[in-house]
């Protein structure tokens, strides 16, 4: 704890051993009296609870920039050197700390559905780029299509809105857009090797496959140029019947 100007204390770390206490019907319990400043408080505040099981990428968020801050006013150097510092008591890279900072940038909104694994981490990263303007933009689209960004849709709303071109009509574009998918089909060389004489090499192989490809796509397109011209003379020959029924 620390003591407070107007009197009193402040409890900086210790608060599920004090709720533990109070569970047992303790009245006090031993504390630790500092004088800590108040960057120096956010700090061991941060480093006491960043170490709890199944924290929320929210909360590690919101406790990583805090502690950051903290340390950028105590006059840490660099950007790396601060982030690396930040992570340590909990075990995580100032990568994964610089991550978990830019989260803290997006909306509540945003972060719900991050820690609700709708969002992975990875793209609401890139959605903290957006001005909060465009992440409520985000949010009406998400509610009105039921569809979330992916990490490629994410850096490309990034880099629109970092040349200032976003808007609300482009979010939904992008979102909407249905990426063409080109269909893999590999064949087992053992059923292949079935059709063809064993003497035969893998280029003739492939020829005959291609040849016969041509075929089927040639004999489809007849069939296809086949169909509509019968449904063209049905159509000419009901309108000259009707043609016959009116004159007469």
């Amino acid at each position: 704890v620390r003591p407070r100007s107007e009197g009193g204390y402040e409890m900086i770390s210790g608060h599920r051993i004090k709720r533990g206490c109070e569970l047992c019907g303790k009245t006090t319990m031993p504390a630790l009296v500092r004088n800590y400043t108040d960057d120096e408080a956010v700090i061991i505040m941060v480093d006491s609870n960043i170490q709890r099981e199944n924290l929320l990428p929210s909360e590690k968020a919101h406790a990583y920039k805090m502690k950051y801050d903290a340390m950028k006013h105590q006059g840490s150097k660099g950007e790396k050197y601060t982030a690396d510092m930040v992570g340590e008591a909990a075990g995580d890279s100032g990568r994964t700390v610089q991550r978990y900072i830019r989260l803290a940038a997006l909306s509540d909104a945003l972060l719900e559905y991050v820690d609700n694994n709708k969002i992975p981490m990875i793209v609401g990263e890139k959605l903290s780029y957006l001005k909060p303007e465009e992440q409520e933009w985000l949010l009406e689209v998400i509610a009105n299509s039921s569809i979330f960004p992916t990490k490629q849709q994410a850096e490309q709303l990034k880099e629109c809105s970092a040349n200032g071109k976003l808007n609300q009509s482009y979010i939904y574009a992008v979102l909407l857009k249905k990426e063409s998918s080109k269909i893999n089909v590999t064949i087992p060389a053992k059923k292949i090797g079935n059709y063809f004489p064993e003497t035969y090499s893998k280029e003739q192989i492939e020829e005959v496959i291609f040849m016969l490809l041509d075929k089927w796509k040639e004999n489809k397109e007849d069939l296809s140029t086949l169909f509509w011209t019968c449904v063209t003379f049905a159509c000419m020959f009901a309108s000259c019947q009707v043609w016959m029924l009116l004159g007469d």
